[in-house]
């Protein structure tokens, strides 16, 4: 069953990006992980998708293989839709909805699961607050995921048991050109927490027992990008990964640390749509330490426990200016005022240097003045 809705995804796909492309990076995600910590202008609506994957053949881990033993193919596949709008020029609310989402436990003890869809995820973003010229922005990023689906705890995904998770993310930006960010290179910096939620949530369930969660697992979210921009091509490279602060349970699949580099390319070949490539590599060890009595395919097949990499295809359009209006001028406007205030700080500093070759002149003067009478003083006290 899995592997039509994977067709059908694809197909899906195919069309949409075929169309893009007889069409700058946007969206107030920013990167494929690393949030910036600018946001969308007021009025502004970007819709995007993005299908990711992981496979790996499931070869037996030892020396005994079974004589009817079959490798086969795993698949960890993902596809996501994402609006963000900007509802004031520094607060913008983005929504991911995660349409399907398929780890293929098929055969042996591993029944075909997947979900369709899977959750909703909300970030609430403000931002766009400048420092130093607007060479810097910080920011402030608030997440919500909305449990929808009917399956969780399962391998190859970060961990989550079906709760109503929520956290918080502090951003900064850096931009070489504080004028035109989109211009020059670019750093991102993103720090937070995230809970889980997830006491008294069921993690697994065999015939004699229902395991739950005995406490909520809290964790600590970093990411670091890197962003060149060129006239058709964004380069990016970002590392990011998690730390628990407060572990999942024992019986939890997904329960150690990881940490990934993920190196993409954004394709924007029209103002209004952009195409992204992008790749993760783990960098993490593929410890683990899950329950011995939790089943799971790499107690006996050769898979790891996260992804050692993962494939992303992505793309955006922005629906809204469409044809002008307001939101359509903002980024002039807001260039235009910039602008404005540094002639009006060109003009004051101007001021200013005249003021003091006026004084300086003035001082010059009086300079002057007194030592004709110093020497008058001389000649009369002779």
């Amino acid at each position: 069953m899995a592997q039509h809705y994977r067709l059908f995804l694809l197909i899906l796909f195919i069309p949409m990006v075929a169309l893009g492309f007889n069409s700058t990076r946007f969206g107030s995600r920013g990167f494929l992980h690393v949030q910036s910590a600018s946001t969308l202008y007021r009025g502004t609506l970007d819709v995007g998708s993005n299908l990711n994957f992981f496979t790996k053949v499931g070869d037996y881990l030892g020396q005994q293989k079974p004589e009817n033993f079959t490798a086969v193919n795993w698949w960890d596949v993902q596809f996501n839709t994402v609006f963000s709008y900007g509802i004031l020029d520094n607060f913008d609310i983005s929504m991911m909805w995660r349409l399907y989402q398929d780890t293929n436990r098929g055969g042996g003890d591993f029944e075909e699961e997947y979900n369709v869809p899977e959750d909703v995820f909300l970030d609430f973003k403000t931002g766009s607050w400048g420092l130093n010229n607007n060479r810097f922005h910080l920011g402030l990023l608030g997440s919500v995921r909305i449990p929808t689906a009917g399956e969780y705890n399962y391998f190859f995904e970060p961990y989550s048991a079906g709760s109503f998770e929520y956290g918080f993310t502090g951003l900064v930006s850096f931009f070489n050109d504080p004028y035109l960010h989109d211009r020059s290179f670019s750093l991102h910096l993103n720090l937070g927490w995230y809970n889980h939620n997830d006491a008294g949530k069921k993690l697994f369930e065999s015939p004699t027992r229902v395991y739950e969660a005995s406490g909520n697992a809290t964790e600590l979210q970093y990411g670091l990008a890197f962003s060149y921009p060129t006239e058709l091509f964004d380069l990016n490279l970002e590392w990011w990964g998690i730390s628990f602060i407060n572990q999942p349970d024992t019986m939890a699949y997904s329960r150690e640390d990881f940490m990934y580099i993920t190196p993409s390319v954004t394709f924007k070949p029209k103002p209004w749509f952009n195409f992204d490539l992008g790749l993760d590599v783990r960098l993490s060890s593929d410890e683990e330490t899950s329950a011995i009595i939790l089943p799971a395919p790499s107690d006996r097949l050769d898979l790891p426990n996260y992804p050692s990499w993962r494939v992303y295809l992505g793309l955006t359009f922005r629906l809204l200016p469409w044809g002008g209006g307001y939101g359509a001028e903002q980024p002039g406007r807001s260039k235009v005022d910039f602008y404005e205030s540094l002639l009006k700080d060109t003009k004051r500093s101007e001021k200013i240097e005249e003021e003091l070759r006026r004084l300086r002149k003035e001082r010059e003067q009086a300079e002057k003045e007194l030592e004709e009478l110093r020497q008058m003083l001389e000649e009369e006290g002779k």
